[in-house]
């Protein structure tokens, strides 16, 4: 005798799953009928079977469209594996990256799209032109997002997190400093004889991430019993250096970022204290690890960060 689960997995169709898929991306039944180029009476009958093979109406209706039950929110990842794992299975061992029509959505930083992006995307348009990029900002969901399936990679400049993530580091990173060239230390900055008496002595300008964490700047300043006196917040480093011209403020903000801006009028100077480099990485979701475009794509992006001749573009 056949019981309820061989049952359920007898009932199944994998197409069900590919519009659940869809649904839980979308919000919405007419936005996944567009997706899949299906009507939408097909989308529903067949959100009506899985209704009725789960026992569960999985999604409920919500102020911003669809909204999962407790019940699908627990199938989302799965579902996205199994999808995957059957997308590998199928694929063409032979990946050309000529002839892909293939989207890679990444999670990237004020940071990263100011310094490693331009030289990802001129080498995508070159090596793969019908593919995309797109790029979101990096934030408090990313994780989720890379679990969800609903990111492919992301630009990661912290500890490496632990659950179903891999990682890949890029290069090593450290702080300098940047003034106005009319600024009261810009001789002494340019020479290379800050103190670190000198830099306290004048306001900081900083870039706000909304990351409880000491910056590493201020993380190391407080090891030696001191502080710096903050005069303007801003959300962003290119706010930082776009407000910086003209004034009092010092920046501390990571080299190849500065490598990447207009440095007229401004003055470039090492730190007067000893920040760490820290890593810089791009994470991943485990269950692309050996999917053949993610690998071209991570040795793509790899590959932009320590070539110099991809990095001017």
């Amino acid at each position: 005798m056949i019981g309820m689960h061989e049952t359920n997995i007898a009932r199944a169709d994998l197409n069900l799953l590919v519009v659940f898929d869809a649904i839980a991306s979308t919000r919405s039944v007419s936005r996944a009928a567009g997706r899949l180029a299906l009507s939408q009476p097909a989308v529903s009958h067949a959100l009506r079977r899985l209704r009725d093979l789960v026992d569960d109406p999985l999604f409920v209706r919500g102020r911003d469209g669809l909204a999962p039950t407790p019940r699908a929110l627990m199938m989302i990842s799965p579902v996205r594996e199994i999808l995957d794992s059957v997308e590998r299975v199928l694929a063409d061992g032979d990946f050309n990256p000529e002839m892909a029509q293939l989207r890679f959505r990444i999670a990237a930083s004020d940071y990263s799209m100011m310094t490693i992006a331009p030289a990802c995307v001129a080498e995508l348009r070159r090596a793969a032109p019908l593919s995309t990029i797109e790029m979101r900002h990096a934030g408090e969901d990313t994780l989720a997002l890379l679990e969800s399936g609903d990111l492919d990679l992301a630009f990661w400049g912290a500890a490496i997190p632990d659950g179903p993530f891999r990682a890949l580091e890029l290069f090593r990173e450290h702080y300098v400093g940047l003034i106005c060239a009319r600024h009261p230390l810009a001789i002494r900055a340019g020479q290379g004889a800050l103190t670190l008496d000198d830099y306290l002595a004048f306001p900081h300008m900083v870039a706000s991430f909304r990351d409880p964490r000491l910056s590493p700047v201020d993380a190391e300043l407080e090891a030696l019993g001191r502080s710096r006196t903050i005069g303007v917040v801003t959300p962003n480093f290119a706010a930082n250096v776009a407000c910086l011209r003209g004034n009092d403020l010092i920046v501390s903000l990571p080299a190849r970022l500065v490598a990447r801006v207009n440095l007229d009028h401004l003055v470039v100077f090492a730190l007067p204290l000893n920040v760490p480099d820290y890593a810089y990485s791009i994470i991943w979701h485990h269950r692309t690890e050996r999917d053949v475009a993610s690998i071209w794509f991570r040795e793509l992006v790899s590959r932009c960060t320590k070539d110099p001749s991809l990095k001017e573009t």
